[in-house]
C-alpha cells in the first residue's frame, strides 16, 4: 500500500513538472517570447549548477535528495542531508545564472560589431542567464521548502548526534566525485567563455583582460586570504564566501571610482581599465563563493558541524549577486555611453 501511494506521488511530481515544462516552452517558442531564447545561456546554468552540486555532494547523497523530494520515505538525519542539498542547488542555479551574465558580457565586449545597437543588443542578450537561474532556483527551492517541512516533525538532536561524530577532516574532506565536479564546472567555464572567441578576426578585446586582471585578483584574493588568516580557527573556512563578497564589492567600488575619474578627465582608456577592473572583480568574487565558500559550508552542514548556513554567508551568496548585476547594468549604459574629447 506504501509502495503504491509513493507511486501516485511521484505520477502527480511528473505530472506537474510536464505542466510547467510545456507552459515555459509554449511562452519560450512563440513568436513574441522568441528573444528570451538563448540555448548556450540555458546549458551553462543546467550544467553549471549541476557540476557544482557534484563538488559539495557524493553520488549517494545526490541520489537520496532526489527520492525524498518524489516523496520516498526516510530518517530525520537524511532529511535534513537532502534539504541542505536542495537549497544548495537553488542557490547554485542562481548564482550560475548570475556568472552566465557576466561571462556573456565579458564575450559581448570580446567580440564587439556593428555600432551601438549591436553593442546594446548583445549585452541585454547576456542578462537572460541570470533569468534562466532565477528560474531553476526557485524549482530547487520548492524541494527544499517540502523536506523543511517533514524536518519539523523528525525527532530533534539527530543533528547533534551527527555534529558530535563528524570532525573538522570530514568538513573539509574532498571525494572524487567531488574533484570531477570542480573540473567539469571549470572546463564549462571556459567553453563558455573562449569558444565563442576563437575564429574572430578581429576581437576588441581578449577574454583573459576580463578575467585575469592583476588589481582585481590582488583586491579579491588577496583581501579574502588576510579575512581568512584575521578570522581564524574554526570560523575561517565560514568567512571564505562573505570575505568574497566583500572584497569583490570593494573591488568593484574601487573600478568604479577609477571609470569616474576617467569620464571626468574624458580619458577613455581610464575609462576602460576602471569597467574592466569592476567586471573582473565581480567575476573573481563570484567564482570565488562558488568554488570556495559554498561548497565549504555545504560540508560543514551536511555533516551537522552547522543546522544551517550563516545569515552573513546567505547575504553574501544571495545579495552580491544581485549587486553584481546592477554594476553590469551600469558598465553597460556607460559602455553605450560616448565620451566627447
Amino acid at each position: 500500500m506504501a509502495a503504491k501511494n509513493n507511486n501516485k506521488r511521484l505520477y502527480l511530481i511528473l505530472a506537474r513538472i510536464i505542466v510547467v515544462v510545456a507552459i515555459v516552452a509554449a511562452l519560450v517558442f512563440s513568436s513574441k517570447f522568441s528573444g528570451f531564447v538563448h540555448l548556450r545561456g540555458l546549458v551553462f546554468v543546467l550544467a553549471g549548477s549541476a557540476t557544482l552540486a557534484l563538488a559539495s555532494f557524493s553520488f549517494p547523497e545526490i541520489g537520496a535528495a532526489f527520492r525524498h523530494a518524489a516523496g520516498a520515505p526516510a530518517e530525520g538525519e537524511d532529511v535534513r542531508k537532502s534539504l541542505a542539498f536542495w537549497e544548495a542547488a537553488a542557490r547554485n542555479a542562481w548564482m550560475t545564472g548570475v556568472l552566465g551574465t557576466i561571462l556573456n558580457f565579458i564575450v559581448a565586449l570580446c567580440t564587439l560589431s556593428g555600432g551601438i545597437v549591436d553593442v546594446a543588443t548583445r549585452m541585454a542578450m547576456s542578462f537572460l542567464t541570470t533569468i534562466y537561474g532565477m528560474v531553476l532556483a526557485v524549482v530547487c527551492a520548492v524541494p527544499a521548502w517540502k523536506l523543511g517541512e517533514v524536518l519539523r516533525f523528525k525527532p530533534a538532536g539527530i543533528a547533534s548526534e551527527t555534529a558530535a561524530k563528524s570532525t573538522a577532516a570530514d568538513a573539509g574532506s574532498i571525494r572524487f566525485e567531488n574533484v570531477i565536479g570542480y573540473l567539469l564546472f571549470l572546463v564549462i567555464v571556459s567553453w563558455m567563455v573562449f569558444q565563442p572567441v576563437l575564429g574572430v578576426a578581429h576581437s576588441n578585446f581578449s577574454p583573459f583582460d576580463w578575467i585575469i586582471h592583476w588589481p582585481s585578483l590582488l583586491i579579491v584574493l588577496g583581501g579574502t586570504i588576510a579575512l581568512v588568516l584575521f578570522v581564524g580557527g574554526a570560523g575561517a573556512g565560514r568567512m571564505l564566501a562573505p570575505a568574497f563578497a566583500i572584497t569583490g564589492l570593494i573591488g568593484s567600488l574601487a573600478g568604479f571610482i577609477q571609470t569616474l575619474l576617467g569620464i571626468a578627465g574624458r580619458v577613455i582608456s581610464t575609462v576602460s581599465a576602471g569597467i574592466t577592473f569592476v567586471i573582473a572583480s565581480c567575476f573573481v568574487a563570484m567564482l570565488g563563493m562558488m568554488l570556495a565558500g559554498a561548497p565549504w559550508e555545504d560540508r560543514l552542514v551536511k555533516t551537522g558541524r552547522m543546522d544551517k548556513p550563516s545569515a552573513l554567508s546567505r547575504a553574501a551568496v544571495y545579495v552580491f549577486p544581485l549587486l553584481a548585476l546592477i554594476f553590469l547594468v551600469v558598465a553597460l549604459i556607460l559602455v553605450i555611453t560616448p565620451i566627447h574629447q
